[in-house]
């Protein structure tokens, strides 16, 4: 019985030991040092022998090099106190040291000294002297000698060039006096000086006399070119520059002071005629070429007469708007403003706004309400968006003492006359009017009785008889197929860019189109022709439309692709060529189109681009100095790549640029008038933009265009449901915009819109 009490209990103790220790071994997930997992404890120490391992190698690579410049520098300069240097360095390189630094070698690397990088002066044959500072280099003597001032009294001796420490007689012609050398090169680029770069000068081969002969013939060149555009522009500046200086015309001095920092001194001949009568407070209708300086001619007036209102009216409740301008375009409203806020410049207070589509209303109402605003540049439907939404900008136009039009001829066209009509109408009746255009046709002239007072004046700086166009700008008109028109605008791009081949001169060139989306058609195949190409058209946001304005009139050498957003106002005064594709809407728009080259006097470049259907426009611009193109022979190669690249833009830009098209030329009367003949015209078309077939109609949309029942033009009714969907949404994407601002399209949606 106590043996098996004994067995038991032995038994229970085993099994406790057992528990016991393996309740210590296991109390929890095991730990190292630092409080980290088995896993952080491996890659920690990892990475401590990556970083031993790297400074091993640092180190073995600075050792190498410092023998390496050792045994140059010995090699170079041996010690020739040393009996032993001639046989012995004891700084030398082992080899199992350049074996371990023979893993910094890149394959193929050659020592930094040898005689094989180029010709190399003779070195010379006299070994040079030189000497190394001693690493002990002043003695001592602990014995004092007679002579010296005080008992004990130690001197010291530093070594300098020529000196040997074994010499007795310099020791002997050095004693009372501290010698010092000093020298900067000690150390290595620093500890070598001069030793460690190359010794010997590389020899540069002298210029051959033909070589010298063409170089000289070249700058000569250059220099006569220089001379020859420098007297060309002082020329063409005093053909638009008058005797008259800006402090002479009674205006302001701080303006003057902003003209002055500007650069500018002497006024246009324009601003010469207008402005004495702009500053009596009459009505004038104004009539310059373009280029010539027109937005200053009125902003001038306009800055004097805020001036003059704010000195009289100082006390008012509500901040009027004492000038108004009006604008056709975005970008001309923009570009006026930039000109008012630099001649504002040194003038606290007064503000300029701008009202312009694209931007939200609220923002515009938030901002005219914020900031000050005496002078509004607007395009006339947004400004009629907010005289109609009654947001109290017809209150602050009571206060209105000029009125001011820019492009006068357009604004008192078809296209925005009702507008005008009715922003006049809420406008003070005793004001100044100011009417400016580069032309005025007759019709211009009986509607501006709507806006100008009977006893105004009228002022022609251009002269009858002679040319609306600038002199400097050479004219000339290409008639081809309407099928070869884009090959042609690609060749003659081409060879516009190789007559200048030099890149600090500035190419710049516009091609117009005749609506928006045959802009984008166009502007597509020139960037799938791998062309510096940017397009600008009514179809684009308001915010890209600034930016590449901006882009186009700061760049060197830039191709714009436009329909007529710019073709009125804007001031890009580089341009150097522009190509007209299609016949413009009427001669005024040829005038204004060509008007973007030659600005202030500078030389251009115009090439009209027409169809023979369309010769007949040639009559009504007969009295323009224009001469015929030669229609130039295209590359069979150049032309199958122009076909490639026009297979890689979309179906629906095509079929947006067939339907813009055929609206354009529906709405011109000579035409027009025939509507088989329009019909053929344009499936010619769409079978040159690589279309199988011509795109279809809204039936509505052909009715109205007269195009209903004519062989060739395809209604959409007649579709399937599928197709009726893709159709319409390209029809509906050439046929509207924005009906408050300006656009390329106006005739096509006054059709639309009906009567």
């Amino acid at each position: 019985m106590w043996g098996w009490v004994i067995g038991e209990g032995r038994s229970v103790a085993a099994h406790g030991w057992k528990w016991v220790a393996l309740r210590h071994m296991g109390g929890g997930p095991r730990t190292f040092p630092g409080g980290v997992n088995k896993w952080k404890w491996k890659r920690m120490h990892e990475k401590l022998a990556r970083d031993k391992q790297k400074r091993l190698i640092q180190q073995e690579k600075q050792l190498y090099e410092a023998r390496i410049r050792s045994h140059i520098r010995s090699a170079l300069c041996p010690d020739h106190r040393s009996a032993a240097a001639a046989t012995h360095s004891p700084l030398s390189p082992t080899d199992h040291v350049k074996a371990l630094a023979d893993r910094f070698l890149k394959h193929g690397a050659e020592d930094l000294w040898n005689d094989r990088d180029g010709p190399l002066a003779p070195s010379p044959t006299q070994t040079p002297n030189l000497h190394f500072r001693p690493k002990h280099s002043r003695g001592y003597r602990s014995v004092p000698e007679v002579g010296n001032n005080r008992a004990g009294g130690q001197k010291f001796r530093f070594w300098r060039k020529g000196s040997d420490d074994s010499s007795t007689e310099s020791e002997s012609e050095s004693e009372g006096e501290v010698e010092v050398e000093l020298n900067p090169k000690v150390g290595g680029s620093a500890s070598l000086g001069e030793y460690d770069v190359k010794r010997e000068r590389r020899v540069v081969p002298k210029r051959s006399e033909v070589v010298e002969f063409i170089r000289y013939e070249l700058n000569k060149r250059k220099l006569s070119q220089v001379e020859e555009q420098q007297g060309e522009e002082q020329q063409s500046n005093e053909g638009i520059l008058s005797n008259t200086r800006f402090d002479e015309c009674g205006i302001s001095s701080l303006t003057v002071k902003a003209f002055s920092s500007a650069g500018y001194v002497h006024m246009t001949r324009v601003q010469e005629a207008s402005l004495p009568i702009c500053l009596e407070g009459t009505d004038v209708l104004v009539k310059a070429k373009t280029g010539t300086g027109k937005s200053v001619a009125f902003l001038l007036p306009a800055i004097e007469t805020v001036l003059k209102a704010m000195s009289t009216n100082k006390s008012q409740r509500v901040p009027p708007i004492y000038v108004l301008i009006l604008c056709p375009t975005r970008e001309l409203a923009s570009q006026i403003a930039a000109v008012a806020k630099v001649l504002l410049k040194y003038h606290d207070g007064i503000g300029v706004q701008t009202l312009v589509g694209g931007v939200r209303f609220k923002v515009d109402q938030k901002r005219l309400e914020s900031d000050p605003c005496q002078i509004l540049v607007a395009t006339p439907g947004r400004l009629l968006d907010h005289v109609e939404n009654k947001s109290g900008i017809s209150l602050r136009l009571m206060g209105l003492q000029m009125l001011v039009l820019d492009e006068a001829d357009h604004l008192l066209n078809l296209g925005f006359r009702k507008d005008v009509e009715k922003i006049v109408d809420c406008l003070p009746r005793q004001r100044q009017s100011l009417l400016f255009s580069a032309t005025i046709p007759k019709e211009v002239r009986r509607v501006s009785q709507l806006v100008l007072k009977r006893e105004h004046k009228y002022v022609d700086t251009v002269g009858t008889g002679c040319a609306e166009t600038p002199v400097e700008v050479k004219q000339f008109y290409l008639i081809a197929p309407h099928e070869s028109h884009l090959q042609l605008v690609h060749h003659i791009l081409k060879e516009h860019i190789m007559q200048k081949p030099d890149y600090k001169i500035c190419i710049q060139v516009i091609v117009f189109c005749i609506t928006g989306m045959v802009t984008s058609l166009v502007y597509n195949l020139l960037r799938e022709m791998k062309m510096n190409v940017r397009e600008i058209h009514s179809r684009k946001p308001q915010l890209y439309r600034t930016r590449v304005s901006d882009e186009f009139r700061e760049s060197k050498q830039l191709i714009l692709v436009s329909s007529d957003v710019s073709s009125r106002g804007m001031n890009y005064p580089d341009v150097t060529l522009v190509i007209q594709v299609g016949i413009p809407s009427d001669r005024e728009q040829y005038i204004h189109r060509l008007g973007r080259t030659g600005r202030e006097g500078k030389e251009g470049e115009g090439v009209l681009m027409i169809a023979p259907w369309e010769e007949y426009f040639l009559g009504e611009i007969k009295d323009l100095p224009l001469q015929k193109f030669p229609l130039p022979d295209i590359d069979p190669h150049a032309k199958l790549k122009i076909e490639n690249s026009m297979a890689n833009i979309g179906n629906d830009i095509k079929e947006a640029a067939y339907h813009s098209w055929l609206g354009y030329y529906n709405s011109i009367r000579e035409i027009g008038r025939e509507k088989t003949t329009l019909a053929e015209l344009a499936n010619r078309f769409s079978e040159s933009i690589g279309l199988q077939r011509p795109p279809a109609l809204f039936r509505k949309t052909a009715s109205k265009m007269g195009l209903k029942d004519i062989p060739g033009i395809r209604i959409l009714g007649s579709l399937s449901l599928s197709q009726d969907c893709s159709d319409g949404s390209s029809i509906l994407k050439a046929l509207t915009s924005d009906l408050n601002d300006y656009t390329d399209d106006w005739p096509t949606l006054k059709l639309l819109r009906g009567p």
